[in-house]
């Protein structure tokens, strides 16, 4: 049986790990020869980052 901050901690988990995805694949983006793909790229990586931060610390969880 998951209690709630166990669903909680599963649920930022997979948001950083989305947030952190997206940061690197713009780093590849800009890398390997698309800087504008790569910057472009760091508009969706920087949302899914303040989703992820906002989600932890409504929640009082720590970083």
């Amino acid at each position: 049986m998951s209690t709630l901050r166990e669903k909680d901690e599963h649920a930022a988990q997979k948001k950083g790990l989305m947030a952190g995805a997206a940061v690197v694949a713009s780093g590849a983006a800009v890398v390997v020869g698309a800087p504008v793909l790569g910057v472009l790229g760091l508009i969706p990586a920087a949302y899914l980052t303040y989703d992820w931060f906002m989600f932890r610390a409504k929640r009082g969880m720590r970083f």
